[in-house]
């Protein structure tokens, strides 16, 4: 019961070759099943067939016509399918009538008899093994004539390139100049998400260059404008697909082998794709491979993926007496019902690793949004207080405002308390400092009005592991003590308090 495709069993693997005698064999191809030429697919459809028909047809050997218009089709035989399927399989039964006559065989199966036709193949005269084979000139001409047709239609990527983003490292791929990789600037800012823009400060490597052409003689003639690309350009074969490919060879000299670098470029044809990079790897130290989908190739036939080949139906249907009629069509309504209860209670949200996506458990309602991702410039910080005292008067925030930053209320009110040791009644505030993504406490405390007309209010600083806590100090003599003091007291709640952050 149901829709069911299956392996071709052993009799029905002879069956299928007696009906294609005529049949010739297809030129050897690694990547065939050699037994499996021509190929053909068991289907089990949801309908059956009266053993009397059955009988009558396999008594008889009638032909596709004969099947089509015996009462196999009839509403007898098919109570169980819908009108418009019906007639449908008859048109698609009509349609085949003249491509292909059929044979039929009777198959046993987990106890049940199956009616099956087979379609008889007619043979295949493209594919005889007894044609002239092409010499070894034969080929070579081909081979130069799908090159130079493929750099041909290359030659329409002049002046444009292609880019490829891996972690880290962003690749540049410019047809007739080089392929480069270089480190990308973080968009914004000014600074476009496509194309990457090199970042100048840090190094780039040059991983092949085209052959340069003013090393020739100047000629405006196409010929000889195709001779640097030529001399780099290689048609190869895998897996009965052809794809053009460059050596480029010149790049960065490697520190580790003192030898320039050389990447490998293969071009192969994706009718359905824009140009682009598909990836790119390093093979060995410095020797690269990149792989590069284009649907201009697709216009020679040269290099084209090759053509499935043809699979042909075996249709099987269960052999049913009209006592036994209606014991299957309940059984297929209880199956019907069964498939219609089993999608009700399937789930209404993917899984994807114990995670129900769509379901907003985690993200996407109140309280659970994920922030927006920001650029940090270099030396950037982010300032957000805690607490201050600011004439006379203390003010913090609360308990709940605290957790939202990660931070620990008993030791900011440890830090707080130190801090105003430390002022002696001046203000002061106590500041959390996000510096290119690191966190830390910083504690200011305001200079008295007379330490700022001498000029000694500097900001004393005292600067802790990828933290920071400074206190501004006066220029009085115990100024160096206080300093001294904040470091050893709040500097060592910072260093506690850090790895909470």
């Amino acid at each position: 019961m149901g829709r069911r495709n299956r392996m071709i069993v052993p009799w029905l693997v002879l069956a299928c070759a007696g009906s294609t005698a005529g049949a010739s064999k297809k030129a050897f191809n690694i990547n065939d099943d050699l037994l499996a030429l021509p190929q053909f697919q068991v289907l089990f459809p949801d309908e059956y067939i009266l053993d009397l028909h059955a009988k009558e047809l396999l008594e008889t050997r009638a032909d596709s016509a004969a099947f089509d218009e015996s009462p196999v089709r009839s509403e007898q035989t098919q109570v169980h399918l819908q009108d418009d399927t019906a007639e449908n399989t008859l048109q698609q039964q009509q349609q085949q009538k003249g491509n292909a006559d059929l044979t039929y065989e009777e198959m046993i199966l987990d106890d049940r008899r199956y009616f099956c036709q087979i379609p008889l193949v007619a043979s295949d005269d493209g594919n005889r093994t007894d044609e002239k084979e092409p010499t070894e000139a034969d080929e070579k001409r081909e081979l130069a004539r799908a090159t130079d047709r493929g750099i041909e239609l290359l030659s329409e990527m002049e002046g444009k390139c292609l880019y490829f983003i891996s972690g880290w490292w962003s690749y540049s791929f410019c047809y007739q100049k080089q392929v480069k990789q270089f480190h990308a600037l973080p968009s914004g800012s000014g600074i476009p998400n496509y194309p990457p823009m090199e970042d100048p400060t840090t190094h780039s490597f040059v991983l092949g260059q085209f052959p340069d052409t003013d090393g020739y003689d100047g000629s405006d003639s196409e010929s000889d404008r195709k001779k640097p690309t030529a001399e780099i350009a290689e048609l190869q074969t895998k897996g009965g697909s052809r794809y053009l490919v460059h050596h480029l060879q010149g790049g960065t000299t490697c520190d580790l082998t003192g030898r320039d670098r050389n990447i490998e470029v293969q071009f192969h044809c994706h009718p359905q794709s824009s140009d682009r990079i598909g990836w790119i790897k390093e093979l060995t130290t410095c020797s690269y491979l990149m792989v590069i989908y284009t649907p201009r190739l697709c216009n020679d036939v040269a290099f084209q993926p090759q053509q499935q080949e043809e699979v042909h139906s075996i249709e099987c249907r269960e052999i049913l007496s009209h006592d036994d009629v209606p014991e299957w069509e309940a059984m297929r309504e209880h199956q019907l019902s069964q498939q219609l209860v089993e999608s009700a209670a399937t789930s209404e949200f993917q899984i994807v690793g114990d995670v129900k996506v769509g379901a907003q458990k985690l993200v996407g309602s109140e309280g659970k949004r994920i922030e927006k991702g920001r650029v940090a410039t270099a030396g950037e910080e982010k300032v957000d207080i805690v607490a201050k005292r600011e004439n006379g008067e203390i003010k913090s925030l609360s308990r709940a405002e605290m957790e939202k930053f990660d931070l620990d209320p008993e030791k900011i009110d440890n830090l707080r308390k130190r801090l105003e040791e430390l002022a002696e009644g001046r203000d002061w505030t106590l500041e959390v400092v996000t510096t290119n993504g690191e966190r830390g406490l910083r504690g200011l405390v305001d200079a008295d009005d007379d330490e700022e007309e001498e000029g000694d209010g500097q900001t004393g600083t005292a600067p802790e592991t990828q933290a920071q806590q400074t206190t501004q100090q006066g220029g009085s003599d115990q100024a160096p003590q206080a300093q001294e003091e904040e470091e050893e007291v709040v500097g060592s709640e910072e260093k506690i308090f850090k790895d909470e952050l």
